[in-house]
């Protein structure tokens, strides 16, 4: 029996959360419902499915435990992976979680390595940052297709739009007057869980290579040491 869940498995800063919204506004479409979403990362909490006849988006990173792993991918009818140059991941994690460098690297090769253990999966669609999937309004009728859902262009371009740079900059800009809104104890970003924007998803700019600028050459060679066969999955350079 295929899975009723719809995984969408992203490095870090990859756009994962815009590809997620994609899928979230295609079902709520295609389902005329809200849909069941489930966030699993790290050690968190075993996956809980929607009811029966909801169709669940799974959205994670890196995820510890196999078993875990294992069950996500189970339950997965359809797979859509995000991913980027690790350098960048790092880049973009140094300065928006303000980790330093080896808790950024652990955390985008952990990422990295699962995504690319899903890749080459049948059910498996993937998309890289540098060729500006998010910038390309045909992605939201290349997800649907993915997906199995008809979608009308109009319906299309609503979507495309309502996740447009400017609009996701206004609503992470209402995080802290929006009703339901989690935060952080310690770092203080806030999450709207229905969209998984976080207040640390604001303001950025999206730069492809500013690695080159902001690590320096020993770091830039302990990222390609550690993902060096990742590399060949970038079709640029």
């Amino acid at each position: 029996m295929p899975g009723r869940a719809i995984w969408c498995l992203g490095m870090y800063a990859s756009a994962s959360t815009w590809l997620f919204n994609v899928v979230r506004q295609i079902l709520e479409v295609a389902q005329q419902n809200a849909v069941h979403t489930a966030f699993i990362s790290g050690k968190e909490s075993d996956l809980v499915l929607g009811p029966p006849g909801i169709v669940t988006i799974i959205k994670s990173h890196e995820i510890d435990n196999e078993a875990r792993i294992l069950d996500v991918a189970r339950q997965s009818r359809k797979i859509l992976i995000t991913i980027r140059d690790p350098r960048d991941a790092v880049t973009s994690l140094i300065e928006a979680h303000k980790y330093d460098f080896d808790r950024a690297l652990n955390y985008v090769e952990q990422s990295a390595s699962l995504c690319k253990s899903f890749a080459k999966d049948r059910r498996a669609k993937l998309f890289q940052y540098e060729t500006a999937f998010a910038a390309n309004p045909n992605t939201v009728l290349v997800v649907a297709a993915h997906l199995g859902y008809s979608l009308e262009k109009a319906a299309a371009r609503s979507i495309y739009a309502s996740l447009s740079r400017a609009e996701v900059e206004k609503h992470i800009n209402k995080l802290p007057g929006l009703p339901g809104i989690l935060k952080d104890k310690v770092s203080g970003d806030l999450l709207d869980a229905k969209t998984q924007w976080h207040s640390h998803h604001g303001g950025r700019d999206g730069e492809i290579g500013k690695w080159k600028r902001k690590l320096t050459p020993k770091q830039a060679e302990s990222v390609v040491s550690r993902l060096g066969s990742f590399f060949e999955m970038l079709e640029v350079p």
